[in-house]
């Protein structure tokens, strides 16, 4: 093991050990209600859980793809609102159980370069399992997230608004 496991430079990990998601990985049981309050804690400031990427938490600031229906999903696909202000975007990554336990841990050294994220990533490794297990639940087949009631007019200020703003884009 590098002598950089476990170091950090500008808020992010430099290595991490992946060892314990080894070729083959298979996600062992977990729990999907801990999994949404830990998606919560470490995920929901940035990411939507709704087919049209909407916000419903104050505060939240929608920098991030939807990870509804992320599970399986190519990377790069989901439509992301701020494009210009980090980074890259992870690319060639189907997202499975493996891919996701490794990216939660250290996001930028499994995409080999930077992203468009401010986390520095979560080593623990049953919290990660049970945010797989709940991202799992983030389908069509999840009714209540599926088919979300109209959203109102005078919901949370879209983030996307801004980009456009700046961008000079205001159509």
């Amino acid at each position: 093991i590098s002598e950089l496991v476990g170091q950090t430079t500008n808020g992010g990990k430099v290595r991490s050990d992946f060892s314990d998601v080894p070729e083959g990985f298979e996600l062992p049981e977990g729990n999907v209600k801990k999994g949404e309050k830990l998606f919560k804690k470490h995920c929901a400031q940035c990411h939507s859980i709704h087919p049209d990427n909407r916000i419903t938490r104050t505060g939240a600031t929608q920098l991030g793809p939807t990870l509804f229906n992320v599970y399986g999903r190519a990377s790069g696909e989901a439509e992301i609102q701020n494009k210009v202000l980090m980074g890259g975007r992870a690319e060639g990554i189907v997202w499975t159980a493996a891919p996701l336990m490794n990216y939660m841990k250290n996001p930028r050294q499994t995409v080999q370069g930077n992203i468009q994220m401010n986390f520095r990533g979560i080593d623990d490794f049953q919290t990660r399992v049970d945010i797989v297990h709940y991202l799992k639940t983030l389908d069509w087949s999840n009714e209540k997230l599926a088919n979300p009631p109209q959203q109102s007019s005078c919901s949370v200020f879209p983030f996307n608004a801004i980009g456009r703003y700046m961008s000079g884009d205001s159509k």
